[in-house]
């Protein structure tokens, strides 16, 4: 398939809640730089420089972040910017893209839904893999790239291998993100691949499988105009779920393409670190596997402490042990009623 017909959908809406105190309402996770070579929406609209024309891409992202998306990518045609006035979940975000592609004449266009702020290496590895979808997805299949784990990660879902279908397989079942030792089980048997939430399928298949298996919201979408800026009741109305309990986990039509790339949402400051992410200036002394990132340009010194990450921005210092990132998201509820500015 041409590049003409391939229209990526970058969704650029989330908070990125679990990288604050630096991802805040104003400046969430994926406008930021954190490795280098550009912000993470900006390395992730030039990864499908070789896939699609530079008119076809497409973004949703929340209505406050309009114009930093317009300033992050020039390139980017000011039609193909969906804002959302109020955060809807994925099944909302990637419907309004697919109807919207339907009423421009490119219900056949295939679609590449990717997040904004995973990391991905190589980039010609991203690639291949995409085509071989692409192929799967001219088919007639919703394709959902899965990522052979090289550990057995407990903050991932993962994807059961059924019929295989080559490139890849039929998606057997769905499972959640699963405790230790499931994901070992799950690790151990080779039946499983890490879910990327990446998928690739024709616009028109999946509003035929949306209308089958959520019907309300298809209706709520075709009846939306062409604003690419809803009014928040209208929006806001739309029925909220995510695109894998909503439609990928009830589709016979689902389809495993393996990643031939290493894969990471840096989701969380302990993964940032193992990403390699980093920024200002450290001095430490008997230590181990400490992350400092720092906008301040001020040196942070770190004595006899291991598995931490210190993060401080112009107004707020976290330190936090590795093992209790998952306490971040009750500190920003906290926050929001106590001190809302700094959230």
């Amino acid at each position: 398939m041409s590049g003409e017909n391939i229209f990526p959908v970058i969704m650029a809406g989330g908070r990125g809640t679990r990288f604050w105190p630096a991802s805040v309402k104003a400046r969430p996770k994926q406008f930021m730089e954190l490795i280098g070579q550009g912000t993470m929406i900006q390395i992730t609209a030039r990864r499908f420089r070789n896939l699609a024309a530079p008119g076809n891409v497409i973004v949703v992202t929340g209505a406050e972040h309009g114009s930093t998306v317009l300033k992050q990518l020039p390139l980017l045609d000011r039609k193909n910017l969906l804002l959302e006035p109020v955060g809807r979940n994925t099944a909302a975000c990637i419907g309004w893209a697919a109807e919207t592609l339907r009423r421009r004449g490119s219900g056949d266009a295939v679609m590449v839904v990717a997040a904004s702020d995973h990391l991905i290496e190589p980039e010609c590895g991203f690639e291949s893999t995409v085509r071989q979808a692409v192929t799967l997805a001219e088919q007639g299949y919703l394709c959902t790239i899965g990522i052979p784990p090289d550990h057995p990660a407990t903050g991932y879902g993962y994807l059961q291998k059924g019929e295989e279908i080559s490139p890849g397989w039929k998606v057997k079942t769905f499972r959640e993100k699963p405790d230790a030792a499931t994901a070992l089980e799950y690790v151990a048997s080779e039946e499983f691949l890490w879910n990327s939430g990446m998928f690739i399928w024709k616009a028109d298949v999946f509003l035929e499988e949306l209308g089958r298996y959520m019907p309300d919201l298809l209706k709520a979408l075709q009846n939306m105009d062409d604003s690419t800026s809803p009014p928040a009741e209208v929006y806001g109305a739309l029925e909220s779920q995510s695109i894998d309990y909503g439609v990928m986990e009830k589709t016979r039509r689902a389809v495993i393409v393996p990643a031939e790339f290493s894969w990471s949402d840096i989701g969380d400051w302990p993964g940032a670190k193992k990403a390699g992410v980093s920024s200002g200036e450290k001095l430490e002394m008997d230590c181990s596997n400490t992350m400092v990132f720092d906008e301040t340009g001020r040196l942070t010194v770190l004595v006899g402490v291991s598995d931490l990450c210190v993060v401080t921005t112009d107004r707020v210092t976290l330190v936090m042990a590795d093992e209790k990132s998952q306490k971040i998201k009750g500190v920003v509820e906290k926050l929001e009623r106590e001190k809302p500015e700094l959230t």
